[in-house]
């Protein structure tokens, strides 16, 4: 892992910047989520769908990819997409009263994260080692996050709502500069494509599918983690100090991931973590101390972050040109947009415990689909020896 990250180190800067993006505004959500109740009085609904809103957009992003972006220089998106978020952000900070306003705002900003993710992630994809380059990447916006859930958590506590937003401003504003390492450090960034139209077959829409409904189920219980910890007489400074210190810690599941994936192919880990994260969920949901919260987070959190770069990587297998990878990155990254909307939706109709059986119920559908995936088509790409192993 080391050897590929140093090999493509200027591709590695710029993924991990553009992955933290993303989970920038995964580090936003539950504080956000609780606060926007709080402060404006919205119906969790509502606050649901604002904090869902960026990672709509990353998803609507994959339809507006194409290789009229790829031909583009790699600093000219970065500059644009980059510098649009930073705007987005600026603008929320100064509309978050009016809901109807904030939520275009927030959805503008989700595409610039998501053009940014599936340009950097087709590029990974075409490497030599993407399921371990996809692993660092991973791991780093995850360490990141844990920075991040501080950050907002403190900045939301102190200033509100429009602190919370400002202190992401200027986190994007540090994230743009890092993508133009991949131009510094000499890559090459794009190429000009002119190949034929992606064919829809079972296994891309059965690995994406998958891919996306995980991200949902097992984000369920992530969009509440800080009402849970409220339950438990936890105060927005100390759970944020305490999740952060447990993401931090999380985030060596994803290089853990990406070597598994190398090493033992895909179905075998995303099957253990499929059970993981159903059981640490359903632990964490009926928590009655912070002591007992935490601990349940640890399997339900590591099992997210484990089976993420498998994803990217099982995407990126699907064609030889990575362009499956930029479109169903964005797609199984917006599995955080439908958690919230749907945990929203849980909770107001059925309360907080009804969560546990909800993840439970969508770890066995994306078992299934696995199954599915396993037994269709065989990817394009041509396998390291561990895949090969799994999907014979």
């Amino acid at each position: 892992m080391i050897r590929a990250t140093r090999k493509y180190l200027g591709l590695a800067v710029a993924g991990a910047a553009a992955y933290s993006m993303s989970t920038l505004f995964s580090a936003m959500k539950p504080v956000l989520l609780t606060r926007f109740v709080e402060q404006t009085g919205l119906a969790e609904t509502l606050a649901g769908l604002l904090v869902a809103m960026p990672f709509a957009g990353i998803a609507a992003a994959s339809l507006i990819m194409g290789p009229w972006l790829w031909r583009m220089p790699f600093s000219r998106i970065a500059l644009l997409f980059g510098s649009l978020l930073v705007v987005c952000e600026l603008l929320s900070a100064w509309l978050f009263g009016q809901f109807w306003l904030v939520l275009p705002v927030q959805f503008v900003s989700g595409i610039c994260v998501g053009i940014l993710m599936g340009t950097t992630s087709r590029l990974i994809a075409k490497t030599q080692n993407p399921d371990e380059l996809f692993g660092m990447v991973d791991m780093t916006a995850v360490l990141l996050m844990s920075f991040m859930v501080t950050a907002v958590g403190n900045s939301v506590e102190h200033w509100g709502l429009s602190g919370g937003y400002l202190c992401a401003a200027v986190i994007s504003v540090l994230f743009t500069a890092a993508l133009f390492s991949l131009r510094t450090r000499g890559e090459q960034a794009q190429d000009q494509i002119t190949a034929a139209p992606l064919q829809i077959s079972l296994r891309p829409v059965a690995v994406i599918a998958m891919g996306m409904l995980f991200i949902t189920f097992s984000g369920l219980g992530f969009a509440f983690m800080f009402t849970m910890a409220k339950n438990v007489g936890m105060s927005y400074d100390s759970a944020g100090n305490q999740i952060g210190v447990l993401l931090f810690v999380s985030a060596f599941a994803c290089a853990a991931g990406g070597w598994c994936s190398a090493r033992f192919g895909p179905v075998r880990p995303l099957l253990l973590a499929f059970f993981t994260c159903a059981v640490g969920w359903y632990g964490a949901v009926y928590a009655t101390t912070p002591t007992l919260l935490l601990i349940c987070l640890v399997p339900a959190i590591f099992a997210l972050q484990f089976n993420f770069p498998i994803l990217l990587a099982l995407a990126g297998s699907l064609d030889k040109d990575g362009r499956w990878a930029a479109v169903g990155s964005p797609i199984i990254t917006s599995g955080f947009a439908w958690a919230a909307i749907v945990a929203g939706q849980i909770v107001s109709y059925g309360g907080l415990n009804s969560l546990a059986p909800a993840t439970a119920s969508g770890m066995v559908v994306c078992a299934l689909l696995l199954g599915v995936a396993t037994l269709a088509d065989k990817p394009t790409r041509q396998t390291s020896p561990g895949e090969a192993d799994a999907t014979h």
